[in-house]
């Protein structure tokens, strides 16, 4: 299944028209920036004193509404809404200290009316993530799953999750899923050795600030009218050709600066994450579950 994403990435590149292209020499740059630099650090918000499985839970349930956090343009965001704060929602939830009473169930409760207070977009679209979790106690029953079998196959795992939730499987460059297990990684540094190498195969999480980032150090290049359209907040129509060829021109140059640098892709993600600031130009506005 990761196989078929990376063929669609070509497949998508490899169109007639071309509205996104790679800049190869940018990218010999890039590497060579990134080797001086040296791999990054993911500032993960990480509760030590919870036990494997809750922090799995917790995971899981971030992750099913970790996107879209703007209406109109890219810079309008109420009340001040991030992926973020979107994670100290369920951290403040999953508190077992103050809330050790409350099960799964209620803890979604509480997470959906946070998110309808602070006034999230696409509010529909999480509530039904997050219910689905709770249904037969997926989410429950597939936490216990990695718990049990953190040291075997991530792959396994990455297609059952895929399988097991509504929303993953929508998304054709399977964004979520793969952020999933790379923040698995960045807290426990599962799925990185010779029998289970995930990080080795999974594509880059692809979604409104990686592309940016690599579209300031002039990897990806933008047609005229596309640029335009992105800085006056235009609306790019998800699965339209613009949007995959942003999101496959990224998977395909964060996989070359993976194998060039023998980095993983959680590496790769992160450096180029954490530079989402260090330039003011906009995303690209697509509304979507995706990313």
């Amino acid at each position: 299944m990761i196989d078929i994403v990376f063929n669609i990435v070509d497949d998508v590149l490899n169109s007639d028209i071309k509205i996104v292209t790679i800049d190869w020499e940018k990218v010999e740059n890039l590497i060579k920036q990134m080797k001086k630099d040296g791999p990054q650090t993911f500032p993960i918000l990480f509760d030590k004193k919870t036990g494997i499985y809750i922090e799995i839970l917790k995971e899981i349930v971030a992750n099913s509404i970790n996107y879209c956090y703007w209406y109109g343009a890219h810079d309008i965001r109420p009340n001040g809404i991030s992926s973020t704060k979107m994670y100290e929602h369920v951290e403040q939830v999953f508190n077992y200290t103050q809330n050790h009473a409350l099960n799964f169930e209620s803890r979604i409760d509480s997470i959906i009316e946070l998110l309808s207070m602070n006034r999230y977009p696409l509010l529909d679209e999480r509530k039904r993530h997050l219910w689905d979790l709770c249904e037969g106690r997926k989410a429950e029953v597939f936490a216990n799953d990695i718990l049990k079998n953190s040291e075997q196959s991530g792959e396994f795992l990455f297609r059952k999750m895929v399988k097991l939730f509504h929303g993953y499987a929508s998304d054709i460059f399977l964004k979520r899923a793969s952020l999933f297990f790379i923040q698995l990684h960045r807290k426990y540094g599962w799925y990185n050795n010779d029998d289970n190498d995930l990080m080795s195969i999974l594509p880059v999480p692809s979604d409104y600030q990686v592309p940016k980032v690599l579209r300031h150090f002039g990897c990806i290049i933008y047609t005229p009218s596309l640029e335009e359209d992105i800085y006056e907040s235009k609306l790019i129509p998800k699965h339209s050709l613009a949007e995959i060829q942003i999101r496959a021109a990224t998977i395909k140059v964060c996989e070359t600066l993976r194998k060039r640098l023998n980095w993983t892709i959680a590496d790769i993600d992160t450096y180029l994450w954490c530079k989402k600031k260090i330039t003011d130009i906009p995303f690209h506005c697509t509304i979507t579950t995706d990313y």
